[in-house]
């Protein structure tokens, strides 16, 4: 009988080898979508950006990307320059394109 019972209890707890218990994936921070460029300046480094319908303004200095599809095209720095619909920033790096999408 002890070793019936031994045996319950070892083989009882062969059901969890193996499995993993994984908390679920947190997803990183969304992006803000902030607007699409609408004139790049590649002489003086900058482009403006229009923000179409956004109700987000991102504030003087906020860091900020472009995408083409789901490819990052730049990386841009807000100016205080602006004049809705449109707000200017500085390209950092990358190569940003009329029509790529600008994301916080």
């Amino acid at each position: 009988m002890t070793g019936t019972l031994t045996l319950g209890l070892a083989l009882g707890g062969c059901g969890s080898i193996g499995r993993r218990t994984t908390a679920p994936k947190m997803a990183g921070p969304r992006a803000i979508n902030v607007g699409e460029v609408a004139v790049v300046d590649e002489e003086r480094r900058f482009v403006l950006i229009d923000l179409e319908s956004s109700l987000y303004v991102p504030a003087p200095g906020a860091a900020l990307r472009t995408l083409q599809g789901s490819t990052e095209t730049g990386h841009l720095k807000v100016s205080p320059e602006r004049k809705r619909p449109f707000i200017a920033a500085d390209i950092l790096d990358g190569e940003p394109k009329v029509g790529d999408r600008v994301v916080q």
